[in-house]
């Protein structure tokens, strides 16, 4: 029998996407199509710096159901148009790493890997996602919240659809 306490704390999420892997791709990597549909559904999202490459970093404030925080992506590894790495984490309004603005203990950097294939037309995306260095009560946070996290990812990937048919005149 498997033991569950030595189980890695990760977040996996396929979604995909008619678009060409090039667009979505680009969705990520453009600052003014990032801007269009980057949040969960409903959210306002208002980009305070955005450099789209290795070693840079983008830094948002997010206002959702009358809660505000900001965040942080530093760009580990790109590999244009099929995959990107970066750390996640939640930030000040000056862009250091705090705390999650939640009431428990969520880990303050959490690595994702996107990757992009293409078939048909049809882009798939997988998300992976792990804490970094994380204490065992935060990886525990973040086990706890996958539903609430693939609903979150659901709802933001909704309006990447949106976006990316708009741009093709679907």
């Amino acid at each position: 029998m498997e033991n569950q306490a030595s189980k890695k704390a990760e977040l996996k999420i396929v979604r995909q996407f008619r678009a060409p892997q090039s667009l979505v791709f680009n969705a990520y990597a453009s600052k003014e199509a990032f801007a269009e549909w980057w949040g969960p559904a409903g959210s306002t999202l208002t980009l305070l710096s955005f450099d789209f490459r290795e070693g840079g970093r983008t830094h948002y404030k997010l206002d959702s159901n009358g809660m505000r925080m900001w965040a942080l992506f530093r760009y580990q590894k790109i590999q244009k148009p099929d995959s990107i790495e970066f750390l996640s984490s939640f930030t000040d309004p000056d862009g250091n790493i705090t705390s999650s603005p939640f009431p428990f203990d969520f880990p303050l950097e959490v690595y994702n890997h996107i990757t992009l294939s293409e078939t048909n037309g049809i882009t798939t995306l997988t998300l992976y996602a792990e804490p970094v260095n994380a204490t065992a009560e935060q990886e525990k946070a973040f086990a706890d919240l996958n539903a609430s996290m693939n609903q979150g990812y659901e709802g933001t990937w909704g309006q990447l659809d949106a976006y990316l048919a708009r741009v093709q005149g679907q």
